[in-house]
């Protein structure tokens, strides 16, 4: 029996996030930290310049985690930890995580919700 598309894989990669300003990163063996940075200046609403939104998209910053893996640019990872402690309103961090919440736009979406998952 074959999986659905996009069905998640066993083999996905656990993603924790952490959002408190204070709180300290987890020391996990074989984990890749990536940090999302806030934007660079104030924004109208829905109006974000390409710059900033690609400092805070942490789909994009997965995506190229994987991508800069697979060429062997960056050693092997067991699981991933999201510093977003800088983040103003970091639940959109964590939405863009969460199967639903947000529409997945392209392969690239796509990919990593197959590819990581949050614990």
């Amino acid at each position: 029996m074959s999986a659905a598309p996009f069905q998640r894989s066993a083999a996905s990669t656990p993603v924790i996030v952490v959002t408190e300003p204070d709180a300290a990163l987890p020391v996990l063996p074989g984990a890749a930290i990536l940090t999302i940075e806030p934007a660079l200046h104030d924004h109208a609403a829905g109006a974000e310049c390409i710059a900033c939104a690609s400092r805070g998209d942490v789909r994009v910053l997965l995506f190229d985690l994987l991508e800069r893996s697979r060429r062997g640019l960056v050693p092997p990872y067991s699981s991933v930890i999201i510093d977003a402690r800088k983040v103003n309103g970091p639940q959109a961090v964590i939405d863009r995580l969460i199967p639903g919440r947000q529409p997945a736009f392209g392969l690239r979406d796509h990919t990593v919700a197959r590819s990581f998952h949050m614990v």
